[in-house]
């Protein structure tokens, strides 16, 4: 999932660089070839204000995509935790009521060991609410 996020991200920083030069071209081929009594609607001056005004909004998506990323990591560590606690409390409450305890299968078991290697959460937000579920 890191890789994916790292590969986004280059993109955005290549189509970030990409818009600076379009941009930087546009305004020096605009004012070599405008001439001086250009009307308003069709001066690409301010098309080129309103490219800024683009351009500094995608900086705010790819922000925002960062954050997406970041708690999207923070919930599936919280998930993975609350799930790994549920199943030792299972196998608690089996065997406390003497339930006899099937094997696992060979899904169950690979799922477990996948549990328990990200079994940790990183956040205190997570741990409350683990600590919630808990109770």
């Amino acid at each position: 999932m890191e890789a994916a996020v790292t590969k986004l991200e280059v993109m955005f920083q290549k189509a970030e660089s990409d818009l600076d030069y379009i941009q930087h071209k546009l305004e020096f081929e605009v004012e070599k070839n405008l001439p001086d009594n250009s009307s308003g609607e069709e001066n690409p001056l301010t098309l080129l204000k309103e490219f800024s005004m683009m351009k500094s909004r995608y900086k705010t998506l790819c922000a925002q995509l960062e954050q997406v990323a970041v708690e999207q990591k923070e919930s599936m560590n919280c998930i993975r935790a609350t799930l790994n606690n549920t199943m030792k409390m299972v196998q608690q409450l089996e065997q406390q009521a003497d339930l006899e305890l099937s094997p696992l299968t060979k899904e169950e078991q690979t799922a477990v060991q996948q549990l328990q290697s990200h079994s940790t959460c990183q956040t205190s937000e997570g741990s409350d609410l683990h600590k919630t579920t808990l109770m």
